[in-house]
């Protein structure tokens, strides 16, 4: 194995030797790239100078190399830390304190001895605090989640290794070759000087990350069933309607949208079912539902009421979806036979993703919120190129008020917005239909895969966003978009030698090798089937898992792949690789796959780093910003001196608005913004003016041509 690496190393660097392998995006980008390099006769005698001495790296010797990767998690670290012994296919027994096989398997490759010293249940961000303290060595390698700012930041100080210059010098050939190859991830994580200082870790770019997923039987069984025995008790209504007056579908305003590429579907009349249900006399889970069925009838051409919502042919929008939640918080009994007498139309999969229900701004004035899969990210670049603060927009302000009418008619489960309480909702909502205590959710914004697990219930299905009129242009639309995160990991200037210095760069470049990248995606070879693959809803044939991985994580896991392979195996974490996205359609239950074919055969947008997407007002709509910003140590004092707009006081600020202002319940010194003149004034007062200008700095100098 050693050989072949060491001969791997050597070709790749002088020669650029394309690799192929079993649908390795990475092997594929990096060999294309590699192929390009040298134009010209003066660029391939520099690049064999420059390379020369990375060429013969020799892994004959073992260096001992030192890691502290942090993530709060202390079954998510290097160390093997279950209570419980792991049997290998090839009869290996690992126990606690050993390390995970993967990083045994890292170590025979790269002839390194690996030691772990990450202290067990520190925070990445508390990690890099303590370390800085040290001037970084006590280890070779940091690394961590959520923590890629501080990578950089520590980076142009001095602390970390300037990875542009070993790329150059051709210690890093693979990841050199990706990042040519994909400019857009050079871009984002270049620092203000105009070096990379960390490896990111990548999460399947250009892929839907998390969308709606619902409990289907509860449409069907609301819409589609004659004489159902709809629930009687009154219902209060506040929710006015967003498609209503002057804004109303019809015609070109949204009367006719595509779902699919050959799919039109008509709204036939200007008709608000919002207003149809405010309007009616008595109010209760029969009279709104039979009231929603009579217009889907006269608005649609649907064979059952259902297909509004469920299948490729929806065409829903923010207030028809409003309108069906009204149905199944006034039908309870109805839809739980009898077992319970609240059920929540919306909810978060616990606290800390509360700030999912911003994203509706989507889906009522087309607002950009986050754009991809981090609750950091939110700016967003507006037609003039310039960075935007997406908390303070008036669309935003709007849609927190509509959120409040909601929350005033109980469509939102409330529990989710205290941050002390740690309970996995969607296990809850959705996973205790059958228990002695049974709680009843019906949709939630989340992964496909683990939402539509067999093992969670069998009744949640994908299905389509709403329809709604983004960037002036009506279409299909998710607000989250797979993202480079903001974890990954960096090597230490001092706490290196010129020897581990080599190696740690070896064994970084390492994931973007064919082989590398499929350890890490999919653990060790003899996890994966020989001459085996499993063919994705995208038509890529991907490495398959032995029965082994999916028996164990059944046992050990609950069926969790993701978390077995983490926990347990060691592979798939927050560390500098690109992750493919055929693990997770692997791991994806029948139901969840066909939701994966629903979106990838709609016309759904959302964005990328790239930034394509359909035209309209504002071309820079669907280009995501950095993962993180580069700033200086000027311009982080000025954010700390003369800003508090980060931090978690403001989220409340936003959520007040959400519980109080509609129902006018705010407890004593609760601030509650009236008015949107209010609410952007509390940003004012935060310094937001400096605040987009330091960003809007940073991110010119980190887009700039270097």
């Amino acid at each position: 194995m050693r050989k072949r690496l060491m001969g791997y190393v050597a070709a790749a660097v002088m020669s650029g030797v394309a690799l192929t392998g079993c649908g390795s995006s990475v092997v594929e980008q990096a060999a294309q790239q590699q192929s390009t390099q040298a134009q010209t006769a003066k660029e391939e005698g520099d690049v064999q100078k420059e390379t020369a001495e990375a060429a013969t790296l020799d892994l004959t010797d073992k260096v001992e190399l030192k890691i502290n990767f942090a993530v709060g998690n202390k079954s998510r670290t290097l160390t093997y830390n279950q209570e419980s012994p792991l049997t290998l296919p090839d009869g290996k027994v690992v126990t606690a304190g050993m390390l995970k096989p993967m990083w045994s398997y890292v170590e025979d490759t790269m002839n390194v001895k690996i030691s772990d010293v990450t202290v067990q249940d520190m925070k990445a961000s508390d990690m890099i605090q303590t370390e800085s303290t040290s001037n970084f060595t006590g280890a070779n390698i940091y690394g961590g989640s959520g923590i890629a700012e501080r990578l950089m930041f520590y980076g142009t100080e001095g602390k970390f290794v300037n990875l542009t210059e070993m790329m150059e010098k051709g210690y890093m050939p693979n990841f050199k070759a990706y990042l040519e190859k994909n400019p857009e991830v050079q871009s984002a994580i270049t620092a203000y000087d105009g070096n990379v200082y960390y490896v990111p870790y990548i999460a399947e770019l250009n892929q839907f990350a998390r969308t709606f997923n619902i409990r289907k039987s509860w449409v069907t069984d609301l819409l589609d069933v004659e004489n159902a025995a709809y629930d009687t008790n009154d219902f209060v209504t506040y929710y006015e309607g967003y498609y209503v007056g002057e804004n109303k579908r019809t015609g070109e305003n949204g009367g006719t949208v595509t779902p699919k590429e050959g799919v039109d579907i008509v709204k036939k009349t200007d008709q608000s079912i919002i207003e149809i249900q405010n309007n009616l006399d008595v109010k209760n889970g029969e009279t709104l539902t039979k009231a929603f069925i009579q217009y889907i009838k006269d608005n649609y051409d649907y064979e059952t009421p259902s297909q509004l919502f469920l299948g490729e042919k929806a065409a829903y929008d923010i207030d028809e979806l409003i309108a069906l939640m009204r149905c199944i918080k006034a039908n309870p009994k109805l839809l739980t036979d009898g077992r319970a007498d609240t059920v929540w139309p919306m909810f978060v999969r616990q606290s800390a993703y509360r700030e999912d229900l911003f994203r509706l701004s989507t889906y009522f004035e087309g607002s950009r919120v986050h754009g991809a899969d981090s609750y950091q990210a939110r700016w967003y670049i507006d037609n003039e190129g310039k960075v935007q603060y997406s908390y303070a927009d008036e669309g935003v302000y709007n849609t927190l008020t509509r959120l409040s009418d909601m929350e005033a008619e109980g469509l939102i489960y409330s529990d989710c917005y205290d941050l002390t309480d740690k309970t996995n909702y969607r296990s809850t909502l959705w996973g205790t239909d059958e228990g002695d205590a049974p709680s009843f959710g019906f949709i939630t914004y989340d992964w496909i895969s683990s939402s539509t697990s067999d093992s969670l219930n069998s009744d949640i299905e994908v299905i389509l966003p709403p329809v709604a009129k983004i960037n002036g242009v009506w279409q299909y639309y998710i607000d989250n978009g797979r993202a480079i995160k903001p974890d990954g990991w960096a090597i230490s200037v001092a706490g290196c030698t010129d020897e581990q210095l080599k190696r740690s760069c070896a064994v970084v470049d390492y994931f973007f090798t064919e082989e590398g990248s499929l350890l890490q995606n999919y653990g060790m070879p003899m996890l994966r089937e020989e001459n085996a693959v499993y063919t994705g809803p995208d038509g890529i044939d991907y490495p398959k898992f032995i029965e082994w991985v999916s028996t164990t994580a059944n046992e050990v896991a609950k069926g969790d792949m993701s978390t077995f392979l983490r926990d347990w195996v060691g592979c798939q974490m927050p560390i500098g690789y690109q992750k493919e996205i055929g693990f997770e359609y692997q791991t994806t239950s029948e139901r969840g796959f066909e939701g994966w074919e629903l979106l990838q055969g709609s016309t759904t947008g959302f964005a990328t780093y790239a930034g394509n997407g359909p035209s309209g007002e504002n071309e820079n709509y669907y280009k995501m910003v950095p993962p993180v910003f580069s700033l200086t140590s000027r311009q982080k004092e000025t954010i700390s001196d003369s800003t508090s707009i980060e931090g978690e006081d403001i989220v409340e600020y936003m959520f007040n608005i959400i519980r109080y202002q509609t129902k006018g319940n705010a407890p004593s010194g609760a601030q509650v913004a009236q008015s949107y003149e209010d609410y952007l004034n509390e940003f004012k007062n935060r310094g937001l003016e400096l605040y987009e200008q330091t960003y809007q700095t940073a991110y010119e100098v980190m887009t700039m041509s270097k």
